[in-house]
């Protein structure tokens, strides 16, 4: 992967942030402006779970497309691509906290966030396989519903953390 490829990732998923700021916002069941939906569940010491931003995003899109049963199909591959970047994004955070507490070398970081990154890129492409494959099977209205929001789901997983604040383990707490 060259650094043109990267850029163009790092810049897609930062588009994405700023893109998907509206999305999680809609007032349609999703979520309010204190990122908590109506009965999210309890975590830890009783705290509220984020509302998964991915899947009411995924459900929303669903829903406003209408799709016949021989659509459906399509969606649900497009949406387990998605879903599998989104855990892929997941356990390469949990690496990198765990490579950090170890003390894994510079050297070695580096290394794992190339991998990580061709990883991505290449869960990306896959994404957009499916959404090009979902795309040619809708219908002009659904097409016209599509069109805000198919491009640039595919980068919400990539999108969870904004690129411009470091990763929770690194943050100090006021």
């Amino acid at each position: 992967m060259n650094k043109r490829q990267l850029i163009a990732l790092a810049g897609g998923a930062l588009l994405a942030d700023r893109a998907f700021a509206q999305f999680g916002r809609r007032g349609r069941g999703g979520m309010d402006s204190g990122g908590m939906g109506p009965g999210a569940g309890q975590g830890k010491a009783g705290k509220p779970e984020p509302t998964p931003v991915l899947e009411v995003t995924l459900h929303e899109l669903q829903e406003d497309l209408k799709l016949v049963p021989e659509q459906q199909p399509l969606f649900d591959a497009y949406a387990e691509t998605v879903r599998g970047l989104a855990n892929d994004v997941v356990r390469e955070r949990q690496r990198q906290s765990a490579a950090k507490a170890a003390s894994v070398s510079l050297l070695e970081r580096i290394d794992r966030n190339v991998d990580a990154l061709r990883n991505r890129l290449t869960a990306v492409e896959d994404i957009a396989q499916a959404a090009k494959a979902l795309y040619a099977r809708l219908n002009p209205e659904q097409q016209r519903a599509a069109d805000p929001r198919l491009a640039t789901l595919m980068l919400l997983p990539l999108a969870q953390e904004s690129p411009m604040k470091p990763p929770a383990f690194e943050r100090k707490s006021p």
